[in-house]
């Protein structure tokens, strides 16, 4: 039997990107309660800096997102769960770039007209061995100009010495696009893409303090992957992936507290490669309030056929202005707070994002980096 200290390290799941969070050894029976949670969240992008302004409206994304999630045992060796979402978006979002007199690249936004629409709803069950365990999920995503379906599945299986923990999994979605303003525009009416993804990881118990997990995942893109909203944007047809990840926890008995430190590589095919390091503090107070300080630091080289300025004779096969495919990088400090009052836990949390172009790595930047503040509220109802 695992100390309690373990326990209260390892109730934090180790959230990895592309990797099934293991939250102990003795975590193949289903949850004991069941969990209805609702999150309201409000995203918000600075608005694009003057100087940098060619033509269109400075106003940027501001995204309202609420979640619904209800989770529950089902009999002795199984569980079920139901998550849904919907997102509403409004503002404007770069059209394409063009290069000064003086040299440096200017943007071009859309009007301030944009206002979209999003719904998903993911069903998941989870099966339940002696040493292992099980799940499928299904996801239906709509919105105004793009639909997806998607199906997962993932286990885990605990070794012997009920210290290592294997896990593995994959995913597979099917997307169509349907650009509005295609005619107008002169945009595809049209198209499909293809993601599948797989993951394995390792959870390991170093001693009743500290747990590490490391794993790798690889996902494959293929199909109509450019962005039919930019003025120019022609990218390959296939995007293949790569991800390593590794988490560190660790508890600290007399601080009550747990530190988690995490690390993830990226690398692809369109040459964009990153780091991603974030460490986070989870302190609890009185057993019923924890406050959770946060720090992120992120690089990225830019992709291969990045262009500052938009490439509007097209002079190669590929090219793109799109930021997200730019060099640049960024910080990010957060706060959570989460207080517990019966079957009732409150949460709060924000979040500060600001990106840099000379924090970037290789390559070339772009004058349309985001900054942007995230707020979350929300409840969970145990019973």
């Amino acid at each position: 039997m695992h100390s309690k200290t373990l326990l209260a390290l390892t109730s934090s799941a180790l959230a990895l990107p592309g990797v099934v969070a293991v939250s102990s050894a003795h975590a193949d029976t289903p949850p004991a309660v069941s969990v209805l949670s609702y999150r309201a969240s409000s995203y918000k992008e600075d608005d694009l800096d003057a100087s940098v302004l060619f033509a269109g409206s400075a106003e940027r994304y501001d995204i309202k997102v609420h979640q619904l999630r209800y989770s529950a045992p089902v009999g002795e060796k199984y569980s079920f769960s139901l998550d849904s979402s919907y997102e509403s978006m409004s503002g404007a979002s770069p059209w394409y770039t063009v290069e000064s007199v003086n040299g440096n690249a200017k943007v071009a936004m859309s009007g301030a007209t944009i206002y979209e629409k999003r719904r998903d709803i993911t069903a998941s069950g989870r099966r339940y061995f002696d040493s292992g365990n099980l799940g499928i999920s299904l996801t239906i995503s709509d919105e105004n100009d793009y639909r997806s379906n998607s199906m997962a599945v993932d286990g885990s299986f605990t070794l012997a010495n009920n210290s290592t923990t294997i896990s593995g999994g994959a995913s597979y979605s099917d997307d169509e696009l349907s650009p509005t303003d295609a005619l107008l525009f002169n945009r595809i009416p049209s198209a499909t893409k293809a993601n599948s993804s797989a993951f394995v990881s390792v959870t390991q118990i170093l001693n009743q303090f500290s747990i590490l997990q490391s794993g790798i995942s690889t996902a494959r893109a293929s199909g109509f992957l450019s962005d039919p909203y930019k003025l120019v944007d022609l990218r390959p047809e296939e995007r293949n992936q790569f991800t390593w990840t590794t988490s560190w926890r660790r508890y600290f008995r007399a601080q009550t507290s747990a530190l988690h430190a995490n690390y993830r590589y990226y690398d692809d095919d369109f040459g964009v490669s990153s780091h991603t390091l974030d460490l986070s503090l989870h302190k609890t107070f009185r057993r019923s309030i924890t406050l959770v300080p946060s720090l992120r630091y992120y690089q990225q080289d830019a992709a291969n056929f990045f262009t500052p300025a938009s490439d509007f004779l097209q002079a190669s096969d590929f090219n793109s202005a799109d930021f997200r495919l730019s060099s640049y990088g960024a910080l990010s400090a957060g706060l959570k707070l989460n207080a517990r009052v019966g079957k009732y836990t409150f949460v709060l949390s924000g979040e500060r994002y600001k990106a840099d172009a000379s924090l970037g790595g290789s390559g070339a930047s772009s004058p349309g980096i985001i900054d942007f503040t995230r707020l979350s509220a929300g409840i969970d109802f145990t019973f």
